[in-house]
């Protein structure tokens, strides 16, 4: 059987037709589809790219202005750093900026208010724009804490960038470090066994905080360092590592108290205790931070001269060779370390005032500095290496009153009647230079020459009882007024019989007075101011060299004692202080000579001072009230363990022809180096040369750091002008914007 196939028809052949179609038109949707979407996607990728860039633009604004901040800390675009703004509506008058343009960034340096520039993305063939705005923002300060000011803190910045129509803005919140918070600052090592030795009885760091960028070491001096007890502590913080060597006593602010102990510093990070302060079962914050618990940098911008240079209100007072500003002239005194670098003195003088004045002074030379500023506030900038040579800032009519150990006053200083406010910062390093005890032991020296001048008036029958009333009465306060008595012819015997000599008649007095020097009952005073080259006699008397000046002196006393039969203790302070002046010249203009009263006379004043508390004799002191900014880095002896080598920036008590010193105290006695206000070591930049301890002999130095209050207020009548600050970012936020919020801005 034949099978033949059944021919197709005209509807067969349109079937296959539609098929074809239909996948045709799927297929053509689908690619339609593909198209559209990679249309969207790189739509949307370019979006996303400009909103980037844009983001991009407003950082390099806000970066722009925290340069201009680190350069200028009073810089803001609306209000200023005092009072709080609550919207953004008084455009602040900008100073010279600071930020200049480069390649690729065009600033507009508006005179006021809002920052704004142009960033050119050229790989783009892009031009950006960005505004910046900063201002205070209102806030109340803490009870809690001593050593900030936080309605002076923290700063609102506000930033917009824009790329074509991608618009992105910028929310951030600055808070402010000033160096009024620090104790002890550091940008290198903070090294606290530095501040040693203390021999008998820990010293004391009382209040303020601590502060090492690299490292915070708490240690000793040394075997015999009796180390230090931490008081009323409000942070002790290094974001890099804290190293505990000797377990230290330490307190808070909130009375919580404890011990720092080496087993729990940074290298036993488990057991690393950070103090939290505890309000219930919160915590709070804590005390003690290093790098691996939370410790943040608070690390200062170098020192920029521009600043001070062009100040405005005050205006800086500029000290160069050849000023005429009273007290600056060049010294004959070099440091050994660097003998050919000329040095400036500038001397305030020892009379304490508090003028209503904020004062500036600049100066492109090294200083050598003493004495009280007459100024209720003053700031001193310095291009080069600053020596504190003596006293300063300090009343000198206000005896320090300390407690039994010497620790600490009794009655902490006072502005306006103790000391002024001062800050003191240094592009080199700040020293201090105790090598002229004349500049820094004066009225210490006082007490113990007019009990030297009552024992050669009275020799030794004169009854301690009335010598102490007439001498070193008691006292028991900073502010106690002078209650010395006057030396009498019943108590003291040449004054007795000085003024037994005949004065009748009349004649005879200018005769009298003529011999008077050469009169017996005079001999012990005369040959207390006459120079020896015996050491075991120069060593109980004040020699000075001029004869006439001697002869004066001695006349004068025997005048008054003659005519008066007494002597009071404004005379005696008169002859006391003329002769002080003689030896501070003779020390200054001639060749150094070791017989000269202040070299040999301080150990005479220790032992007066711990035989007799609580009375006018003074403990051997140098104070230093100021807060002091230097920017040397670290280059000296250190050990970073507790080794007795560690070098301070420090000068004398030893003999050298460059300082024009001798050793002026013994080892079996000691000296107080006492410095009210922070002490903050920038560490940025070079500070030749090494310091190995050869011109230094601090053996009988105990030094004492106290932290003042002065510098914490954000203004007031003892704040000094300009002081630097830092500023870190608190918190960050991004978000979208609009034209019209830029245009507005």
């Amino acid at each position: 059987m034949n099978l033949r196939p059944r021919p197709r028809g005209p509807a067969a052949g349109g079937n296959a037709l539609l098929v074809v179609l239909m996948i045709c038109l799927v297929l053509g949707i689908l690619a339609g589809a593909m198209i559209n979407f990679q249309r969207g996607q790189v739509h949307l990728l370019s979006r996303t790219a400009k909103d980037f860039l844009a983001l991009c633009v407003a950082e390099a604004g806000v970066h722009c202005v925290l340069a201009e901040m680190k350069a200028n800390p009073q810089f803001c675009t609306h209000g200023n750093h005092y009072i709080p703004q609550a919207g953004w509506s008084s455009p602040a008058r900008h100073r010279p900026f600071l930020v200049g343009e480069v390649d690729g960034l065009e600033l507009d340096h508006n005179l006021r208010g809002t920052y704004s520039g142009r960033v050119t993305l050229r790989k783009n063939r892009l031009v950006g724009e960005f505004k910046v705005r900063v201002k205070l923002i209102n806030a109340k300060n803490s009870l809690d804490t001593k050593t900030v000011e936080e309605s002076h803190r923290y700063f609102q910045l506000e930033a917009i960038g824009r790329v074509e129509d991608s618009y992105r803005k910028v929310s951030a919140v600055l808070e402010k470090y000033l160096p009024a918070a620090y104790q002890a600052y550091d940008g290198q090592v903070l090294d606290l066994g530095g501040f040693g030795p203390y021999r008998l009885v820990p010293g004391i760091l009382r209040r303020g905080r601590l502060y090492g960028h690299e490292m915070l070491r708490v240690g000793k001096r040394g075997v015999f360092d009796a180390g230090h007890e931490l008081e009323e502590m409000e942070k002790i913080s290094t974001p890099g590592h804290l190293v505990i060597s000797a377990s230290t006593h330490v307190a808070f602010r909130n009375n919580q108290s404890g011990r720092l102990k080496p087993d729990q510093d940074s290298s036993h990070p488990g057991e690393f205790d950070t103090f939290p302060e505890m309000s219930g079962d919160t915590v709070l914050t804590h005390f003690v931070l290093d790098g691996m618990h939370g410790g943040k940098s608070e690390k200062f911008p170098p020192l920029n001269p521009k600043y001070w240079r062009d100040a405005t209100d005050p205006r800086p007072t500029m000290l160069t060779p050849g000023s005429g500003f009273d007290g600056f002239s060049e010294a004959k005194w070099r440091n050994p370390a660097k003998p050919d670098e000329v040095v400036y003195n500038l001397d305030f003088g020892w009379k304490y005032r508090d003028q209503q004045e904020k004062v500036l002074l600049y100066s492109t030379v090294p200083l050598r500095i003493w004495g009280c500023p007459p100024w209720k506030a003053l700031t001193i900038f310095c291009e080069k290496d600053v020596y504190f040579a003596g006293d300063f800032n300090q009343n000198p009519d206000n005896p320090q009153y300390y407690d039994l150990g010497w620790r600490d006053y009794h009655d902490p200083p006072e502005n306006g009647t103790d000391k002024n406010g001062v800050a003191v910062l240094s592009m080199g390093r700040i020293w201090f230079d105790y090598s002229n005890p004349v500049l820094f032991l004066r009225r210490e020296m006082m007490t113990v020459m007019d009990y030297d001048l009552a024992m050669a008036l009275g020799g030794k029958d004169v009854n301690p009882v009335v010598l102490a009333g007439i001498v070193y009465p008691p006292r028991f306060s900073t502010s106690a007024s002078d209650k010395r008595l006057p030396m009498t012819a019943l108590n003291f015997k040449g004054i007795s019989a000085l003024f037994a000599l005949p004065k009748e008649p009349p004649e005879v007095i200018p005769l009298t007075l003529a011999a008077l020097f050469m009169n017996s009952a005079l001999k012990p005073v005369k040959e207390y101011f006459e120079p020896t080259t015996d050491p075991e006699l120069y060593k109980q008397r004040f020699c000075i060299k001029g004869f006439l000046k001697r002869k004066e002196l001695v006349a004068k006393l025997g005048t008054a004692c003659y005519m008066t039969g007494f002597l009071t203790k404004g005379e005696r302070d008169h002859i006391i202080g003329s002769a002080i002046d003689q030896a501070a010249k003779e020390i200054e203009e001639q060749e150094p000579d070791r017989c000269l009263g202040p070299w040999n006379i301080a150990d005479r004043i220790f032992k007066m001072a711990t035989s007799r508390p609580k009375t006018l004799f003074r403990f051997p002191e140098m104070t230093v009230n100021a807060l002091l900014i230097d920017s040397g880095e670290l280059n000296a002896r250190w050990d970073p363990g507790d080794g007795a080598t560690k070098v301070q920036n420090e000068l004398g008590n030893i003999e050298s022809r460059e300082m024009r010193c001798f050793p002026f105290i013994g080892s079996d006695s000691r000296m107080l180096l006492r410095h009210l206000g922070g002490r903050i070591s920038l560490r940025t930049r070079p500070a030749p040369p090494f310091l190995d301890g050869r011109f230094r002999n601090d053996f009988c130095i105990v030094r004492r750091n106290v932290w003042d209050s002065t510098f914490v207020r954000g203004s007031g009548d003892y704040f000094p002008p300009y002081p630097p600050a830092a500023f870190n970012l608190v918190s960050w936020d991004d978000s979208v914007s609009d034209a019209d919020e830029f245009s507005s801005f």
